[in-house]
């Protein structure tokens, strides 16, 4: 498929289609998500609405083909304190399994990455769940580099999955 995604901020508006998307991919990979499909299914349109309208300078990439939202990345801030206003923390990445080996990832990534520098974000943390080869692999591509494992960070039908701690500089150190 070569279709030429189109890359957006997600709104409240775009709830139901990022619900969707969720749903399909927890179908096939809960660890990614961390969650189970059960869990997913409890989710309320109005939860997603309420993620997806989160303060600037937070944000929801989307990548929509063919009107199709296909794949997602967010950064977001730990808080709303003057202490913390130099990091953000990345969540939210995944892409639809029909649609995953087209770059769709990396494109989004780099652009929330894009989005906290110009923001003056000086780093963005996330946490993956592992066993997930392909994620290590975009993430340490990008410039992330693991800081530590959280053991049993999730627990998916009786299974323990540690969580991959994981930070990149994004911006240059403000010079206050």
């Amino acid at each position: 498929m070569n279709a030429i995604p189109k890359v957006r901020v997600l709104s409240a508006d775009d709830a139901q289609a990022f619900s969707n998307l969720r749903r399909e991919v927890v179908a096939v990979d809960p660890v990614g998500l961390g969650l189970s499909q059960d869990e997913e299914l409890t989710r309320t349109l109005a939860g997603f609405q309420a993620q997806l309208a989160q303060p600037a300078p937070g944000a929801v990439f989307g990548a929509f083909i063919g009107g199709e939202l296909v794949a997602t990345a967010a950064v977001s801030r730990v808080n709303p304190f003057a202490s913390s206003q130099h990091k953000m923390v990345m969540w939210g990445v995944f892409t639809s399994p029909r649609f995953r080996r087209m770059g769709l990832g990396r494109q989004l990534v780099a652009t929330a990455l894009a989005h906290a520098a110009a923001a003056g974000v000086r780093r963005v943390n996330l946490l993956v769940y592992v066993p997930n080869a392909p994620a290590l692999a975009l993430y340490r591509s990008l410039g992330f580099e693991p800081t530590g494992t959280e053991p049993e960070a999730v627990r998916l039908d009786g299974r323990m999955y540690d969580g991959l701690h994981m930070t990149a500089t994004c911006a240059p150190p403000s010079e206050s």
